[in-house]
């Protein structure tokens, strides 16, 4: 379900020039919105042109230096899109990193033991922060090291012969936090409702004067400079900062059992839900397969997309949460695996707020809580002639219980055509054939009967037995 069906071709990637990044963020609101539109403290995007196949060194050397440049950990190139087999000159490709097979990369000193050694990661508590515990592997690296993403980085799935990655590299922390001043996501949005309110707004529309010109498909491209898709541009103590204590070690934990016990958790295997947070990671929304499909209506803004499983966000206009619970919500008091969402328009722009959303994890990120709540902002960028080219989508999130302060994604959507174009979405349903049985995704031929310990909703466990069907049951 990982597959790219339309990706044959290579594209070798350029780094966008600073003038350029600022124009592709042109729409914006007035400079005095204390809510949106700030600008970025680091904006790595970069962008893709094609390039034939075969491939010369010359091109591979201007790839590694056009696009490789922030990334952390360390990796076997790769230059295939995904779900292309892997050809002829993928076995030249070069390892990139900071030292591999074990070894320590020059001008380092290792630590005497790190997570790819250590006996009890629970008692190295101390030593987390410290990006050498991981090698300086990013957390894309660390989930690649068994080969979850391609093949493995370690040799004979021996931890200790884990590569490094480049201990100089990393995003600064204020790439990754919110740039504005609220506590609450409910304090966020009435600002915004307040400076709309102060313009004349928010705007009420009908099916006359809705923005038809919003309905359509965007694509989300793989390096768009949303740190939190993949997690390649940040070493691990830099993620671990984010988090309040109880959610540091539950990464560090999933990492450990990661790269020691191969035991590697990702909801979709299992046929679990995505939940919320997976919604912002492209290799679960791949424009090849599900692009992100709007539909404006006066009352209902809906807009959907998957690969794994789908994730619709409906947006309710003009509606108000119930203070009544335990988070703000529209329905029965009961967290939803999406959340719910109310908006309004200011002007040209969407502000949207979501609450009452399943507490969740995330594979090769970090778990957040049923605290969860995030204010999205989306904005059209338009051409010359008011055409739009791209939405903007600005979102900050607010999780009390899982962040130590809010943090802030800002990604970009591209506009790919009308909704009468190309394929119509395929609606994605998932048949289990793996379980986790004794705490690792093993394959169970159609009618087996296993027992395997699961996580509830409400984040305990519980025993189940299930059993293994064919297609055709």
């Amino acid at each position: 379900m990982r597959g790219n069906p339309g990706g044959a071709i290579l594209s070798v990637i350029v780094v966008i020039a600073a003038t350029c990044a600022a124009g592709a963020m042109a729409a914006q609101s007035p400079a005095r919105s204390v809510g949106r539109d700030a600008p970025l403290a680091v904006d790595p995007r970069v962008a893709a042109t094609a390039m034939p196949d075969p491939t010369s060194s010359e091109q591979v050397a201007e790839y590694i230096r056009a696009t490789q440049f922030r990334v952390v950990g360390p990796q076997r190139l790769r230059l295939r899109p995904f779900g292309v087999a892997p050809g002829p000159r993928d076995a030249a490709m070069p390892l990139l990193g900071g030292a591999w097979n074990g070894e320590v990369p020059k001008g380092i000193t290792p630590l005497k033991v790190d997570v790819f050694t250590s006996k009890d990661f629970y008692q190295d508590k101390d030593l987390w922060k410290d990006p050498r515990y991981f090698r300086c592997n990013s957390p894309a690296a660390i989930e690649a090291q068994r080969g979850t993403s391609g093949g493995a980085l370690m040799n004979n799935n021996d931890p200790k012969s884990a590569p490094w990655g480049y201990c100089d590299r990393d995003l600064p922390r204020a790439a990754l936090v919110s740039p504005y001043t609220f506590k609450t996501a409910q304090e966020h949005y009435e600002a915004l409702m307040a400076e709309t309110k102060s313009r004349g707004g928010p705007k009420q529309h009908t099916y006359a004067t809705v923005p038809g010109d919003w309905n359509g498909r965007y694509g989300v491209g793989f390096r768009n400079g949303d740190w939190y898709a993949s997690m390649e541009y940040t070493q691990v103590p830099t993620i671990l900062s984010l988090l309040t204590p109880e959610y540091q070690q539950r990464m560090v934990q999933q990492i450990y059992h990661e790269v020691v016990n191969a035991a590697s958790q990702w909801p979709s295997q299992y046929c679990w839900p995505e939940g919320f947070m997976r919604r912002f990671d492209p290799v679960a929304t791949q424009a090849q397969i599900n692009p992100h499909f709007f539909v404006v209506t006066p009352k209902l803004v809906t807009i959907t997309t998957g690969v794994a499983r789908n994730f619709t966000t409906n947006i309710n206009i003009g509606r108000q949460f119930r203070m009544d619970g335990a988070v703000p919500r529209l329905g029965a008091d009961v967290p939803r695996w999406y959340g719910e969402t109310v908006g309004f328009w200011d002007e040209d722009a969407l502000v949207t707020w979501t609450a009452n959303i399943q507490g969740w994890t995330v594979h090769g990120k970090f778990e957040f809580s049923s605290k969860m709540q995030a204010v999205e902002i989306y904005s059209p960028e338009r051409d010359a002639a008011g055409k739009i080219t791209a939405m903007k989508h600005e979102s900050i999130f607010y999780d009390p219980e899982a962040l130590v302060e809010p943090i802030r994604i800002v990604r970009v959507m591209n506009r790919m055509g009308d909704l009468d174009e190309g394929a119509p979405y395929t609606f994605i349903e998932c048949v289990p054939n793996l379980f986790p049985v004794k705490g690792r995704s093993t394959h169970v031929s159609p009618g087996d009967v296993v027992s395997f310990e699961c996580r509830t909703s409400t984040g305990g466990r519980g025993r189940r037995t299930g059993k293994s069907i064919s297609s055709r049951e």
